[in-house]
């Protein structure tokens, strides 16, 4: 840690805040609850202590997600819950040779999980039905030049020597969009090159009756008004919805009302339907860039065509898919259409030094906490304070970090964590991996099945809920110049969309060159220019700017940093395209300073692409009579791209150097970035397989076509239960899959909670209606005969599970709507309840502790023959008596848990709920008392010892109305000189357990004369 330099006499004092929130400690033993959620790790179990906590670490309750919300129900009277959020996971094995993982993820095109009669059937939106052409990953995009007084490209590179005829400043073109298109459809452009026809209404589409083409015609001008229109063909799509049609007019100006990004469908579960998804899109806003194919179109777009071109038409837009076949590659081709990974998260490039030796080198870099899509466009990072180090002793510098909201601006900073005076010194109590954290909490998927388990790596707990630090081994082994300071960072990952090999590239009789499309870039990303407000004589410095990524656009090139329109484009670069190939060109790359460039693929070095990389090494500045950065001449400051920056003594110019963070400048050398990737691993165009429901889990159990019977949901839910049934890793006394109601899953519960021997299932069960299908939606009112008979079946025979029926109503305490939701959500709440009230050996049902406070109804109204079929089967009725059925408020009315059975065959104690529970918990204060003895010597004084700690325990259960009588024998009777020999001793405990009332039999006699004796 830097030491203070004291000068003269005097005090010298520094604020250290620790008055933020503080984590609710967990009380008791938790009930494990394994689910979805909005956020938060996935497949690590986390104890919690509080809602508030649930809620910061896995996201609010949804109105959709059951995890959630029973775990709202059991924390409203319990003090501790574990949690297992499931992503998408494949089959759960490690990663195939090719990086691919089985079933994870989707495949562009592929037909979707429909199940008809047992059958796969096609997209039903296009007309070539179950015999689709498989969709393709398309390439949306533009010929585009910068406007007057732009520098956008030329500053990149990507004009000049970057541009498609070298040394000439031509059009560049531009990647604006990726679009993904389902089966049976073929995407293509209105053109002016041939004669180009709307696809009909029943039109089959395949590559050669496909109208349109790959360049399709821009409308620039239109009676005098600047456009940037352009027509979009949907072969194969029937069109005949008029809200998806197959023909859409879109512009590529994105201050147009129909600019393309608002125009095409962006929800996944309108794939089909719309005919196309549009993944990702990129803006230019027309202050910066316009359409145009200056120095590429060569005639008008109507030269050779058989209709006549429309005055200010250009041949300027292009859409094209990669020049693989479907769903291939090469090791120079990617595979566009695989996104068959499993879950990611989101990461930041590396954070890097200034150069040593003209070298930067790699300090850190940043993950996400929470997995899954999404997570990556939450936040922002900025570095900030930079401060390098004065004293000779000790020569490791400070910065601060501060997590951002990322809708927030340089103007309105909305910080969710900040992370003050950090260093680089792993000896230093400010370390950076031991102030934020560097833990690493995984399941490792990535071993041959036996060998999954749990890991943690890294050396600091996370102190950060948002984030995690992964420290260079450079740093963490003190071989880099412990002068390094936070400079900038390496350029993010970017598409490999140019060279000879990636994209398809046809020839055009109205284009220049044959190689128009093996220059596709993706756009720069956007980095601040400069840090000033106003112009022209009232142009001054803003010390409220950021430099590195610049997250609003620049609609006006006099005040470029004016604007807080924010460039919706960098949720394009922090998108996840596939970068898990090992034996083919990945789709995106990063993180690979230093790799040559190709003639198959172009620029692949992230900081060299786009010339992406940041540093603040490239910021110009104007230095003062001190030599140093000159305070007071901020607006003049300048960030060059090329990082061609040379002194220029009669300008007092030059690049950014340590030396010039001295406090009156270091509120002006600080930058942001963002992170990239995040991935659910689960096929986005299915509404059950994204939500990973039960109905997923039954389609996954029913689709024998596809050899899905141990598919991705059932997959991701036995996985979990792996983990949650590892007592070493997870204490839980209940456990819960809430809606999770597919037999095959409940009875890996049922063996997982059997293993574990010291926690009781709440399980859901499989609803069937009146013709006795699986309920799968509120639609179905579920039959009580039915659900019982399909129940009895089961034939199922455990006293560590106990079932409930119906579903009940309740409100969603984040949204205000009412869900119907499965009967464990409620249930955890009668049994918090129960606890709360008495004790596990308590029984959990009637009025006094099996009232569901927050249910509103119970879904099917049982009549008492109802309640007798179901308890006939060790079903639990949750029933609604008359009263005040609103929250519980009436303790004689509401919905009431009516009945404690396990799903214990044989008629014994251990077919009530209670007893079960009453042994557990037994059972689990005598573990943790043996875990004392272990490796004590084994004599009789240790067998005493022994005896003597568990007796009062039994007492206290027996005083508390939980046992009628016990007896405790562990002496040498029970431990022999074998059991001696082999280090090993044992006892026996008999206990006779308090048994509920469920049944009250009276005689009522009517007599003439009643006396005192009856």
């Amino acid at each position: 840690m830097a030491q203070l330099k004291f000068g003269s006499a005097g005090v010298t004092a520094k604020e250290i805040d620790i008055s933020g929130p503080v984590a609710q400690q967990p009380v008791g033993i938790p009930a494990g609850i394994v689910g979805t959620a909005l956020q938060g790790p996935a497949f690590v179990p986390v104890t919690v202590g509080s809602l508030s906590d649930f809620y910061a670490k896995f996201g609010l309750t949804d109105g959709k997600k059951f995890g959630p919300l029973a775990v709202t129900e059991w924390l409203r009277n319990a003090g501790a819950v574990t949690f297992l959020r499931v992503l998408g996971i494949g089959d759960g094995k490690k990663r195939n040779q090719d990086g691919s993982v089985t079933a994870a993820g989707f495949t562009v095109g592929e037909n979707q999980p429909r199940v008809n009669d047992g059958l796969l059937v096609g997209n039903p939106y296009a007309n070539s039905g179950s015999n689709s052409v498989t969709g393709r990953t398309f390439f949306l995009g533009a010929f585009m030049s910068e406007s007057a007084g732009s520098t956008v490209f030329s500053d990149a590179g990507l004009q000049g020597q970057g541009s498609i005829t070298p040394g000439v400043n031509t059009a560049v073109p531009i990647v604006r969009g990726v679009m993904l298109a389902p089966s049976g459809v073929i995407l293509r452009l209105s053109s002016s090159i041939t004669a180009s026809l709307n696809p009909a209404s029943n039109l089959v589409a395949t590559e050669q009756s496909s109208q349109g083409r790959i360049y399709g015609a821009v409308n620039l001008l239109d009676a005098g008004v600047a456009k940037q229109d352009f027509v979009l063909l949907l072969n194969g799509h029937q069109g005949i919805d008029p809200l998806y049609p197959n023909v859409i007019t879109a512009s590529f100006d994105m201050t147009s009302p129909n600019y393309f990004a608002n125009v095409l469908n962006r929800d996944p579960l309108k794939y089909q339907q719309a005919g196309h998804l549009l993944y990702a899109s990129w803006d230019v806003h027309p202050a910066t860039a316009v359409v145009t194919g200056s120095g590429i179109v060569s005639a008008l777009s109507g030269a050779g065509a058989s209709t006549a071109p429309k005055p200010g038409s250009e041949v300027a837009a292009f859409l094209t898919t990669g020049s693989a076949a479907y769903n291939a590659g090469s090791d120079v081709i990617p595979n566009y259409e695989s996104f068959t990974d499993r879950f990611a998260h989101a990461h930041s490039p590396w954070v890097i030094s200034q150069k040593f030796g003209g070298v930067a080198t790699n300090l850190f870099k940043l993950h996400a906490l929470d997995a899954g899509t999404g997570i990556s466009t939450n936040f922002k990072l900025s570095i900030e304070n930079i401060v390098p180090s004065t004293d000779p002793n000790n020569r490791y510098g400070s910065f601060d970090l501060v997590v951002r909201d990322w809708n927030d601006n340089d103007g309105n900073l909305k910080p969710l964590e900040q992370w003050r005076g950090m260093n680089l010194d792993p000896s230093s109590d400010r370390y950076i991996a031991q102030v934020i954290g560097d833990a690493h909490i995984f399941y490792n998927f990535d071993q041959a099945e036996a060998s999954q388990k749990l890991v943690v790596e890294g050396n600091y707990p996370n102190n950060s809920n948002l984030i995690r630090v992964e420290v260079s081994d450079d740093v963490d082994n003190q071989t880099v110049d412990a002068t390094a300071l936070p400079f900038g960072f390496r350029g993010p990952q970017h598409l490999i969309t140019s060279g000879s090999a990636p994209l398809t590239s046809p020839s055009s009789t109205q284009l220049t060159t044959t190689e128009a499309l093996k220059r596709v870039i993706e756009a720069p990303v956007p980095l601040r220019k400069n840090i000033t407000q106003g112009s022209g004589q009232k142009l001054s410095v803003n010390p409220l700017l950021y430099w590195g990524a610049r997250f609003e656009h620049v609609t006006s090139l006099t005040t470029p940093n004016a604007s807080t329109l924010q460039d919706k484009s960098l949720a394009a670069f922090a998108k996840y395209f596939p970068d898990f190939s090992e034996t083919q060109q990945n789709v995106v790359v990063g993180d690979n300073a230093g790799v040559p460039a190709t003639s198959q693929n172009g620029e692949l070095d992230s900081d060299k692409f786009c010339r992406n990389g940041f540093t603040l090494e490239n910021v110009k500045v104007v230095t003062g009579s001190t030599g140093l950065a000159d305070p007071s001449k901020w607006a003049n400051a300048i960030y060059v791209r090329d990082g061609n920056i040379n002194i220029d003594d009669s300008t007092a110019t030059r690049r950014v150097k340590a030396d010039d963070f001295i406090q009156a400048n270091r509120r002006f050398l600080k930058y942001s970035f963002f992170m990239q990737g995040g991935f659910d691993g689960v096929n986005l165009f299915d509404k059950d397989e994204s939500e990973i429901n039960n109905n997923a889990v039954v389609a996954d159990m029913g689709d024998s076509n596809r050899g899905r019977n141990d598919g991705p949901s059932v997959t991701a839910y036995t996985k979990a239960l792996d983990i949650m049934k590892n007592s070493t890793n997870v204490d839980v006394m209940l456990l819960a899959l809430p809606g999770v109601r597919e037999p095959a899953v409940t009875n890996y519960a049922i063996n997982s909670v059997e293993e574990r021997f010291d926690a009781l299932f709440i399980m859901d069960i499989e609803q069937h209606d009146s013709n006795d299908d699986n309920v799968i939606s509120d639609n179905q009112l579920p039959s009580v005969q039915l659900t019982v008979d399909n129940f009895r079946n089961r034939a199922l025979d455990s006293s560590f599970a106990a079932a409930y029926f119906p579903d009940v109503l309740m409100p969603d305490p984040n949204t205000g709507t009412n869900v119907f939701a499965p009967p464990s959500v409620a249930v955890l709440g009668a049994l918090a309840l129960n606890d709360k009230l008495g004790h596990p050996w308590f029984a959990p049902a009637g009025f006094a502790r099996g009232a569901l406070q927050t249910t509103l109804e119970a879904r099917v109204q049982l009549s008492k023959n109802n309640m007798d079929t179901l308890y006939d089967v060790s079903i639990n009725p949750l029933v609604a008596f008359p009263g005040n059925a609103s929250a519980g408020t009436n303790p004689k009315g509401g919905v009431v848990v009516w009945g404690q059975k396990t799903l214990q065959a044989a008629a014994s104690a251990l077919d009530r709920v209670n007893v079960r529970r009453l042994l557990i918990d037994i059972r689990r204060q005598v573990r943790d008392i043996a875990q004392t003895i272990i490796f004590e010597p084994n004599r009789d004084t240790t067998l005493a010892k022994f005896s003597a700690a568990v007796t009062p325990r039994l007492q206290r259960i027996q005083a508390l109305a939980g046992l009628e009588r016990f007896r405790v024998i562990i002496d040498s009777s029970t431990t022999t000189q074998a059991d001696v020999e082999n280090n090993t001793i044992r006892g026996k405990i008999f206990v006779q357990p308090t048994k509920s009332i469920e049944y009250v039999a009276l005689d009522f006699v009517v007599a003439n004369n009643i006396s005192e004796n009856g």
